[in-house]
């Protein structure tokens, strides 16, 4: 059953995501972007979930779930590194949630190297 479900949800993970879904206002200028809180709270619960996916899921399902979401993370991590943040604890949200997710495969954000990624 959990492998039927994860197929099912597998080529929609992306727009599980509320943030994903949902048009962010213009940007005022090209060094700060708006405070995502709101959209990171809302993010956390599908972070959540994926991570109980990672958890149970096969060698060949985290391979699957890191690919599909390799752009979120890296998005993410970039935004935080970038300083697109009002407040540290929109920074820690953020973090908080990309490692829900990347502590069920064993790893951490801190792990990732976001060298040649247009910093």
């Amino acid at each position: 059953m959990f492998n039927h479900l994860f197929d099912l949800l597998a080529p929609h993970m992306l727009i599980l995501f509320p943030s994903s879904r949902i048009v962010q206002p213009a940007v005022q200028s090209s060094s700060r972007r708006p405070s995502s809180v709101v959209y990171d709270n809302a993010d956390q619960h599908v972070w959540q979930f994926l991570a109980a996916f990672a958890l149970h899921g096969s060698l060949e399902q985290h391979q699957a779930l890191v690919t599909m979401l390799r752009e979120k993370i890296l998005d993410d991590l970039l935004a935080v590194s970038r300083g697109w943040f009002t407040t540290e604890q929109d920074r820690n949200t953020k973090l908080g949630n990309v490692n829900l997710f990347l502590n069920a495969l064993g790893l951490d954000c801190s792990q990732i190297s976001l060298s040649g990624l247009g910093m």
